[in-house]
């Protein structure tokens, strides 16, 4: 998840303990992110196959966690 947000480990760890939470848009991609893991969509499934566009890629984790399965 740090990878993807593009910040440390140490930062999400004290998000998830509850020290700090993310700010900006970085709290809605790491929500998405969340709810994603919690549907236990697998990392090869989010990542894909192939190198994505930033964009693209955020499209992605959007879709898997708010538009549903397919």
């Amino acid at each position: 998840m740090a990878r993807l947000l593009g910040v440390s480990f140490a930062s999400v760890n004290r998000w998830e303990r509850g020290h700090s939470s993310p700010t900006g848009t970085t709290i809605e991609v790491y929500r998405a992110l969340d709810a994603v893991q919690r549907q236990k969509v697998s990392a090869d499934r989010v990542l894909g196959g192939e190198p994505l566009a930033p964009g693209a890629l955020l499209h992605r984790i959007f879709q898997l966690a708010y538009g549903g399965r397919k």
